[in-house]
């Protein structure tokens, strides 16, 4: 039997990081067995529904690779695929239900079932439908509706134990008293979530429901409804919650980002792809980085792990006070300072970065570049030589804008320094004069070494401190001011190496005339 998977969004916002790698999960074993993958849009909130959300999610998973082979774009033999289309298709399923009594109306008002799981709630005890409407006689049934009482279809929920053998967690076992009489149709006619789901996985033909484990209390619910319709079960895979470095499960406020704010920050879908992969599941051969299609040919649902993913993008909550930090209404730059930069996907997206072609990375980079009206300006100036920076400094970027920076520090021979720097420079030269000094000592190391490579120019900046009894603020300060005019910037070992020597003596040279002017 041909394996097909799915990947079923509710259009009421953003793809984040849960579902993109649910997504991918399913995507990934049906290209790995030879099988299909289905996107399916669950529209039946129709309250919270959108267009605009369903666009939004569509192109999330168009810029990950994530390819459907049937689906609301492409079509296929089994759809419509958006729920709300298919209203037709679970009338004949509701009254296959109702006919056999294994279904019935209920009349029970909003009013009265938020006062019973108020009721509930006080007691400290799971609310479990009461049954009210289950016994009415057909008459009472008909002079309900004929009077225009909204209603909802509840299932019939028997007393048994019911059992998940799931690929990912094993047997898992609920008893079904737990559950009560649970709603199958609303009362404006569109059926629930767990409902729908099993009628369009057996009609769309589903072989494997690989979801978050989240939605592992929703399948008792899906079993009775599959039994009692005749269907034959899909097999179960519930994937491992993704937590935050606080070990909590991801939310607006925990982590739960769009995976377009990672394209915003220069992040590679191949790496965001590669790293969602590993939350969860680990390849066999132990071999994390896997471009050019590895992953397609490794990934097994069966190796998915049980325990929870950490997904360490962002700092630990203490650093970051993220409890109080609603991430996805935060800007690029505001997410910018929240990273941890010893994330798994940063050492991901620089791997990516490093093994793909220079042309292929600078024209993915090229659109951050023009974002910034200076670097705009050099590449119409000279897009070969903006090229040359780039192809210099790519070893070194976290993210594609980083190369920003390094092209405006890297393109000028000149130095421009800047008012809040002339400042620094007076502030330390009044309180540990011998800025002078520093610079002559540092200029004389620098000239009688011939392998200038990182390391040997953070030990010469070491050395200088050493000879003129300067540290910290009082050592880097002006260094870096003479050589650069901010008082901000890049890691100077690493910008001394790029600029070369010569163009490191000329800077100081040129700051110290303007700093005596």
């Amino acid at each position: 039997m041909e394996v097909r998977t799915r990947f079923a969004p509710s259009p009421t916002g953003y793809l984040h990081i849960g579902g993109a790698r649910t997504a991918l999960f399913n995507y990934l074993y049906a290209k790995a067995k030879g099988g299909s993958f289905i996107i399916r849009i669950e529209d039946t909130d129709q309250e919270r529904s959108t267009k605009e959300s369903e666009k939004i999610i569509l192109e999330a998973l168009e810029w990950l690779g994530i390819k459907a082979d049937e689906g609301p774009q492409e079509g296929g033999s089994y759809g419509p695929y958006r729920q709300s289309e298919r209203l037709e298709i679970y009338k004949k399923y509701t009254q296959y239900l109702l006919e056999r009594h294994l279904a019935y109306p209920c009349f029970c008002t909003d009013e009265e079932l938020e006062a019973k799981q108020e009721r509930s709630k006080k007691l400290g005890i799971p609310h479990v439908y009461d049954g009210k409407c289950r016994n009415l006689s057909p008459k009472e049934v008909e002079e309900k509706i004929q009077k225009g009482i909204p209603y909802a279809i509840r299932f019939k929920v028997e007393p048994k134990e019911i059992v998940v053998d799931d690929i990912v967690q094993g047997r898992v076992k609920f008893d079904s008293r737990l559950i009560g009489d649970f709603i199958i149709v609303k009362s404006d006619g569109f059926p629930s979530y767990n409902y729908a789901v099993v009628i369009d996985d057996y009609e769309m033909k589903i072989t494997h429901v690989i979801r978050g484990v989240g939605h592992l209390s929703n399948t008792p619910r899906q079993i009775l409804i599959h039994e009692a319709l005749g269907l034959p079960l899909p097999k179960y895979a519930h994937i491992s919650e993704i937590v935050g470095t606080d070990k909590k499960k991801l939310s607006k406020r925990r982590g739960a980002t769009s995976v377009m704010f990672f394209k915003e920050l220069g992040y590679l879908s191949e790496a965001l792809v590669n790293y969602m992969a590993l939350l969860g599941w680990y390849p066999e051969d132990a071999v994390e980085f896997m471009p050019n299609g590895e992953l397609l040919k490794k990934f097994d649902i069966e190796r998915c792990s049980k325990s929870p993913a950490m997904f360490d993008f962002f700092l630990n909550e203490k650093e970051t006070e993220q409890e109080d930090i609603n991430v996805a209404e935060l800007t690029i730059e505001e997410i910018k300072q929240m990273i941890n930069p010893k994330t798994k996907l940063n050492w991901m997206n620089q791997k990516y970065i490093r093994y793909y072609p220079l042309e292929k990375v600078y024209e993915l980079a090229k659109p951050f570049l023009l974002k910034d009206a200076e670097v705009q300006n050099l590449i119409q100036e000279n897009e070969e030589k903006v090229k040359s920076i780039f192809a210099s400094v790519r070893d070194y970027l976290t993210t594609l804008d980083d190369a920003i920076a390094y092209i405006k520090e890297l393109s000028r021979d000149d130095v421009i320094l800047t008012k809040e720097a002339k400042e620094e420079i007076q502030v330390i030269e009044s309180q540990q004069p011998g800025i002078e000094n520093l610079l002559n000592t540092f200029v004389e190391l620098i000239q009688n070494e011939t392998n200038l490579t990182e390391e040997t120019y953070s030990n010469i900046i070491k050395e200088a401190g050493k000879r003129t009894n300067r540290k910290g603020r009082f050592l880097f300060m002006p260094i870096r001011i003479f050589t650069t005019g901010k008082a901000h910037g890049l890691e100077l070992p690493r910008l001394f190496f790029l600029l070369g020597k010569e163009r490191i003596l000329k800077r100081i040279e040129h700051v110290k005339h303007i700093i005596k002017d």
